[in-house]
């Protein structure tokens, strides 16, 4: 399932009854659910019986205290979010890292990627907990990336300072006070290769009271709490060898500026304005020709080239336009997509009014890049090829060992920052 959720029943459909009491019976205290082994039905994904549905929420709805009610329910939301096929494969992993011996019978009975992540929340909560922490960090598509001067370059081991990271996260919390409701928010940090992560979740709940009431409540609020939800989180990436910090919010994006002096404050002795924005913005009208695509000659990529360019209709988000090389024997390369949006958009003074694409009602909003890159002689088989999508949000890039070349000759040319 793995999309957000706004009504519980949904992600309830895809959980086999038994495995829905078992989630009541690990709460403290423990909820009693009776199974009554109500009829599943095959309709696409595994459902299960409607009654049994409605029996499981109903459960949740009785319970007295308002707050439990609203911890089962965002616990739910936490496992839908990790219910995607990857974020599974990630779990496994994970328990393998750790050395957790697990009991592959009984997980190999789970019918859906729902079930599994709900599996593993019940039996290995310290594994759930853990990844969770982690997750959606394997891709950093939207970073907005800021170069930090060599004399305010600090160690990560100074960066897990537990007192900084918590005023960090109340500085953080000030900033969304007036767009979030809620009290609570949480500081993790972690390593990632060269990098040091830390994350800022915050809690928003349709609640009248604004968030962030209370300093007591902001310090005993450190463990992960009902609703202090993933679905939002600040996120900083800080990189000591490549001199870097970058930030990603989901809301809203415009706030770097202010997260970047609140992380430089802290832990780099300097501010936003001590720090360098590279700046590449895909949707500019230039952005193509200013897109130099050619490899270093010891590096592992081989060659690289624009393989296809998706264009948005301004002022009408509806419409988009895709131009693609592959397959196409006339076109080679950036050059060869040059020569075909000469031939695809017409000169204003050529465009009448019944036909032609004007180019000026046309912005990019996406490129393709291939990515092929050098095999060793003693290996066989083809040559690895990564296609990667760039937009003014960043680049679809990944933790493999390729991805992060290609992110570094992305940043080396200034298109990703």
């Amino acid at each position: 399932m793995a999309s957000p959720i706004t009504d519980p029943k949904d992600f309830a459909r895809h959980i086999n009854e038994k495995m829905l009491a078992d989630f009541l019976r690990i709460q403290n205290p423990p909820i009693n659910f009776d199974v009554k082994k109500g009829e599943e039905t095959a309709v696409k994904k595994k459902r299960v019986e409607k009654d049994v549905v409605e029996h499981f929420i109903q459960t949740i709805e009785n319970l007295a205290d308002k707050k439990v009610r609203q911890w089962l329910f965002s616990e739910m939301l936490y496992i839908n979010a990790l219910s995607e096929q990857r974020h599974i494969t990630n779990l496994e992993n994970q328990a393998k890292e750790d050395n957790i011996t697990f009991d592959i019978v009984d997980y190999g009975k789970c019918a859906c990627h729902d079930e599994r992540a709900l599996w593993w929340y019940i039996h290995h909560k310290n594994v759930f907990d853990k990844y969770f922490e982690r997750a959606e960090t394997e891709n950093f598509a939207g970073l907005k990336e800021l170069i930090i001067k060599d004399e305010h370059i600090v160690e990560t081991k100074k960066i897990a300072d537990e007192s900084k990271l918590i005023a960090l996260g109340e500085e953080v919390a000030k900033i969304y006070e007036n767009v979030l409701r809620g009290k609570k928010f949480r500081v993790a940090n972690f390593l990632e290769k060269d990098c040091v992560l830390v994350r800022v979740y915050l809690e928003n709940l349709p609640e009248n009271q604004l968030i962030f009431t209370g300093d007591k409540e902001k310090q005993s609020a450190i463990e992960r709490t009902p609703s202090v939800r993933s679905l939002f989180n600040t996120l900083f990436v800080y990189n000591p060898t490549e001199k870097t910090l970058g930030i990603r919010t989901s809301n809203p994006a415009e706030n770097v500026p202010k997260l970047a002096d609140i992380f430089g404050k802290r832990f780099l002795n300097c501010t936003y304005a001590d720090m360098t924005e590279r700046k590449y913005n895909v949707e500019n009208r230039g952005s193509i020709q200013k897109l130099e695509l050619t490899p270093e000659p010891m590096g592992d990529i081989e060659r690289c080239y624009l393989k296809a360019v998706e264009y948005k209709k301004i002022g009408d988000t509806t419409k988009t336009l895709r131009l693609d090389i592959g397959g196409k024997q006339n076109y080679v390369g950036t050059g060869g997509m040059e020569e075909m949006i000469n031939t695809v958009f017409k000169k204003e003074n050529d465009v009448n009014d019944s036909g032609g694409t004007k180019e000026s009602e046309w912005i990019p909003k996406k490129f393709e890049i291939k990515f092929i890159f050098k095999k060793a002689e003693e290996t066989k088989g083809r040559k690895r090829q990564i296609t990667a999508h760039l937009t003014k949000r960043g680049a679809n890039l990944k933790n493999t060992p390729e991805d992060q070349k290609i992110r570094q000759f992305l940043k080396a040319k200034g298109f990703i920052s």
